[in-house]
C-alpha cells in the first residue's frame, strides 16, 4: 500500500522511522519483556505472575524513557511512539507467560487493522504520521490490566534482562537506520526501499516462525526442568520452523519478481543473487533463533547481548564499510555472513 501512495522512497521513510520507534519499545521488550514472559511461565501462583507484570511495566518504562532519550534529537514522534509502545508489548508478553494465545492474537489482528486503515485512509502528506499513531493505539489495552497494577513487583530477577534488551532491542533497529541509510547514499533510496521490500518479503516468513518459537516454545523451555526436556523441545521446534521456512523461502526465490511487483510496484526488482543472498540469510536467522530462545529460558542474558553484536550491528558495519563499492548483491552476502556468524555463536553460547 505504501509503495502504491509513494513508491519505494515512502517505504523507506516508514522504515527508518519504524525502526526507531522500535529502538525506543525494543529497548524495554526485547530484554525486560521476554523476562516478563520467562517468570510468569515460572510463577507457581497468579500473584507471581501479576508481580512479574508490575515490574516488566515499570522497569521497561525506565528502560524505554531512556532510549526515548536518544532517539529524540532524531524524531520527537518516534521517541514517544516508542515509550507508548511499550504498553501493549509488556502485556503481550504477560499473556504469552500464560499461554493465552487467543488474546494475543486478538491484539495482533487489532494492531494490524490499525496500521492498515493508517496506510489506506491517511492523507498523502501525512502518512508516516497516521502510521506511527497506529502503531500507538494499541497500548489501550494496558486498560484491561489497570485494575491490577497496584501491588509488589518483581524488580531485581527483571534487571538481568535490560542488559540483552538494550543490545537487542536498541542495537538492531539502529543498525537497520544505519544501513538503510548507507544503500540510500552509496545507490539510492530507491535501492533502500528495495532492499526493506525484501527484508519485508522475508519477514513474514520469520514473523511466522518467530512466533510459533515464541507464543509455543518459550514458556516451555522456561518450565523445562532438565537439560534433557531443552533439548527435545529444541528438536521439535527445528522440525516446526526449519524445513517450512526453507521450502518458502524456496518459493519465494522462485516467482520473487512477479511478487515484489504485486506486493508493491513493477520498479521493485533486485537480481537474482541478492535476492537468493537475502532470502538465505534470513533463513539462517530462523536457525540463530532455536539457540536464542533457549538462552533467554536459561536467563544467560549476557551471552545474548554479545551475540547481539554479530547479527545486525555486524551487518550495518560491513555495510557501512563497503562505502562506494556497495551494491545490493554485496549487501545480500553481507547479511548472509553476519547470521552465519550469529547463529555459529548462539549455538557455541547455548552448549556451554
Amino acid at each position: 500500500m505504501l509503495a502504491l501512495r509513494g513508491g519505494a522512497e515512502l517505504v523507506a521513510a516508514w522504515a527508518q522511522l519504524a525502526s526507531l520507534i522500535e529502538l525506543v519499545s525494543g529497548a524495554a521488550l526485547a530484554g525486560v519483556g521476554a523476562g516478563v514472559t520467562v517468570y510468569v511461565a515460572q510463577a507457581a501462583a497468579r500473584e507471581q505472575q501479576l508481580m512479574a507484570l508490575r515490574g516488566g511495566m515499570r522497569l521497561g518504562l525506565v528502560v524505554s524513557l531512556a532510549a526515548a532519550v536518544f532517539v529524540l534529537p532524531f524524531t520527537a514522534l518516534g521517541a514517544v511512539v516508542g515509550v507508548i509502545a511499550m504498553i501493549p508489548g509488556t502485556l503481550n508478553a504477560y499473556w504469552l507467560g500464560q499461554q493465552r494465545r487467543g488474546s494475543i492474537l486478538l491484539l495482533a489482528v487489532a494492531s494490524a487493522l490499525l496500521t492498515l486503515v493508517a496506510a489506506l485512509a491517511a492523507p498523502r502528506g501525512a502518512i508516516v504520521e497516521m502510521l506511527a499513531l497506529a502503531a500507538a493505539l494499541p497500548a489501550l489495552a494496558g486498560i484491561l490490566v489497570l485494575k491490577e497494577m497496584r501491588g509488589a513487583t518483581l524488580g531485581e530477577p527483571l534487571r538481568r534482562y535490560i542488559l540483552p534488551g538494550l543490545a537487542v532491542g536498541i542495537l538492531g533497529p539502529a543498525s537497520l537506520v544505519a544501513a538503510r541509510a548507507a544503500v540510500g547514499d552509496a545507490l539510492s533510496w530507491h535501492e533502500a526501499g528495495v532492499l526493506q521490500a525484501l527484508w519485508r518479503l522475508a519477514d513474514w516468513v520469520a514473523a511466522v516462525a518467530g512466533g510459533i518459537l515464541s507464543l509455543v516454545f518459550l514458556p516451555q523451555l522456561a518450565a523445562a526442568r532438565s537439560s534433557a526436556e531443552c533439548n527435545a523441545l529444541l528438536a521439535r521446534a527445528a522440525k516446526l520452523v526449519l524445513i517450512p521456512s526453507a521450502i518458502v523461502f524456496a518459493a519465494f526465490y522462485a516467482w520473487h519478481r512477479p511478487l515484489l511487483a504485486i506486493l508493491y510496484e513493477p520498479s521493485v526488482v533486485a537480481s537474482d543473487g541478492a535476492v537468493a543472498l537475502l532470502l538465505a540469510g534470513s533463513w539462517v536467522r530462523i536457525v540463530a533463533w532455536l539457540p536464542l530462545f533457549a538462552l533467554y529460558a536459561l536467563k544467560r542474558t549476557r551471552a545474548i547481548a554479545v551475540g547481539e553484536l554479530l547479527s545486525l550491528p555486524l551487518f550495518a558495519l560491513l555495510v557501512v564499510g563497503a562505502g562506494s563499492r556497495l551494491t545490493l548483491d554485496l549487501a545480500g552476502a553481507f547479511w548472509l555472513a553476519a547470521y552465519i556468524a550469529y547463529a555459529a555463536f548462539n549455538f557455541w553460547a547455548a552448549r556451554r
